[in-house]
């Protein structure tokens, strides 16, 4: 199985007294999640499913995603904040696709792809690492690539 932990757009800063479950994304993160997006659909990648974080700012980066795959994005609450390994096995265990792109927050995504590969990674937003497993059991997938907007000049 392919999978792809794509991190969030850049989201605006909660607002005071705010929730930080509503925030949005900026007008920069909007254009690095399209950017990164093209450019994997160029590359190659295709996504069969795009499940995200029910966050507004992951929903948001789900939709920019969906239009440029043709996958419908799909929120699930285990990849809400927190998310652990076992909750993505959980989750991935329940879809039949071999090719998913997961789409959540920091620290949780780069804590699961290191847990998954036995080695550290950081991801920035709209950051994405693919990850290969025949199973879902700690030290067993292969990290094959980790991007960061920065690489593309998306400024």
């Amino acid at each position: 199985m392919e999978v792809y932990f794509f991190r969030h757009g850049e989201a605006e800063p909660a607002a005071p007294g705010g929730s930080d479950q509503s925030r949005h994304l900026t007008d920069r993160g909007k254009r690095d999640v399209h950017t990164v997006g093209v450019r994997l659909q160029a590359a190659g990648v295709k996504p069969e499913a795009i499940l995200t974080s029910p966050l507004v700012r992951a929903r948001q980066t789900g939709e920019i995603l969906q239009q440029v795959f043709g996958v419908k994005a799909e929120h699930d609450e285990r990849l809400r904040c927190g998310a652990t390994l076992g909750s993505v096995q959980t989750l991935l265990s329940e879809c039949s696709k071999e090719r998913v792109m997961l789409v959540g927050h920091e620290p949780d995504l780069s804590t699961i792809v290191g847990q998954l590969t036995g080695g550290r990674v950081k991801l920035s937003t709209s950051a994405v690492a693919r990850v290969d497993v025949d199973t879902f059991e700690p030290g067993h997938g292969i990290l094959m690539w980790l991007l960061s907007p920065k690489l593309l000049a998306t400024d």
